[in-house]
This record gives structure tokens, sequence and C-alpha cells, in this order.
């Protein structure tokens, strides 16, 4: 799941409080890539870290709630199959295996964003207006201790953010064109797709994707002990693992 997603399934669907360190932390693994491609979170040392700050205790449980919810999420049913009728639909344009898979992955993520956006055009700015409660200072130096990490300068990357106010152009199709161009931009892929089988790849992924399957999916069978900010268990991140 991408901010959005992450957001509206914590606290719309799970109903958690809209804590705004924990906002933060869950935001952060998707910022970070933009952030930096070098220092990288040591999730182990978030796991095992003891705080006694509540910002610090709050950035924690959210950095460990994203990894368990994309667990889940990458793991259900529908994602499994959605992205399977992707590739299938799109082996024929050529594209590496492992770059047709992560585009996949990427078009329904996007898809689902587009979706929840376009229902409730204020999650955005809600997402915007938590985070902004945040002194970025104290979070800065609270990530560098809890992740290990060189997390100098990221506050004005969140701060970036902050300004660029771009979420709420999800509702767009257009723009996520542009975030997938954006995206491939990061990984340096060769013989990255044209333009226009990017928006056919989206469109395509248009018809498939429904939030109601995957909050249906996401909570079933999912004891309340099980459910977010949960996620402490010593999972070893899946698609947190580049950063």
């Amino acid at each position: 799941m991408n901010y959005l997603g992450h957001y509206v399934y914590n606290h719309t669907i799970c109903r958690l409080e809209p804590r705004p360190y924990f906002v933060l932390g869950v935001a952060l693994p998707d910022l970070w890539p933009r952030f930096s491609r070098r220092r990288r979170i040591r999730w182990k040392a978030v796991r095992e870290a003891t705080v006694s700050d509540p910002r610090a205790t709050q950035l924690r449980d959210g950095l460990l709630n994203h990894v368990a919810v994309d667990r889940r999420f990458h793991a259900l049913p529908s994602f499994v199959r959605w992205r399977r009728e992707l590739k299938a639909r799109f082996a024929d344009e050529k594209p590496h295996s492992a770059l047709l898979d992560f585009l996949a992955h990427l078009a329904l993520e996007l898809v689902l964003d587009h979706r929840l956006v376009r229902a409730d055009p204020q999650v955005g700015e809600d997402i915007y207006d938590r985070i902004a409660a945040c002194d970025l200072q104290v979070v800065e130096q609270k990530v560098s201790e809890l992740g290990d990490v060189d997390a100098r300068g990221l506050s004005r990357e969140i701060q970036g953010f902050l300004s660029r106010r771009f979420l709420p152009r999800f509702a767009r199709p257009d723009t996520l064109v542009r975030v997938v161009d954006f995206v491939l931009s990061l990984t340096n892929a060769r013989a990255a797709p044209s333009k226009s089988v990017i928006r056919e790849l989206l469109d395509a992924a248009q018809g498939l994707v429904d939030p109601e399957i995957i909050w249906a999916e996401m909570r079933a069978g999912q004891s309340e002990a099980a459910r977010p900010p949960l996620g402490l268990a010593a999972d070893t991140p899946a698609k947190n693992s580049a950063i």
C-alpha cells in the first residue's frame, strides 16, 4: 500500500486514532526512497528499540505498522490474483518479467489510492494536516535513533512532502502515469515501457481493484490482537527491504 491506502485502512477501516507521529511513521517508508537510496533503516533496530518518549513510540509503532500491513496486503488472494491477471495481459509487451511484476504491483497500489481519494477528496489533506503537527527536528532525531540510520536532512524532505501536497492529485488518472514514470526513474530500470503501455496497464488495473474486497480480506480471520498498530513481531520487511 501507499500513503492513502495505509491511512484509510488504519484510521477509517480499523478506526485507530490518527496520532500525528504514528501517521508520519506509517508514511516514512513510502517517503524514504525520495530522501535517500543509500541510507537504510535498520529494521532489527526498530523492532528492538526501547523507547520512553511518546513521540518515538508513535513513530516506531507507525513504522512497524507499515511493514505488517504491507505484508498482509501483498498476500491477499485478491492482490495476488489481480497482479497475476495484469502480468498475463501484458506479457507480450516484452518488459523483463521482474519489471512487469513490479509494474503490476505498483499499478494496483496506485489505482487503490486513486479510488480512495476519488471516494473521499479530503483524505489526502487529512494526512498532511496530521503530519504538519509533528516537530520535524524531533522526528529526524528519533528516526536516527530508532532506525540506527543517518537521518540528517529528513526534516527537509518531509517539509517538501508537506509543501508539494500532491496526494489529492491522485484523483486524476494522468497523475498515476507521472508517478509510475517517477518511480521508474528512481529504480534506473532498463527498457522501461512506453507511456501508452503504462496507461493501458493502469486502465486495466482500474477494472480490477475494488477497495471493499481488499478491506474485507484484510480483516477476514484477524483477531483484534492481530490488527494494527501491531506488527511488532520479528517480521522481515518485504516492500521496504530496500530502504
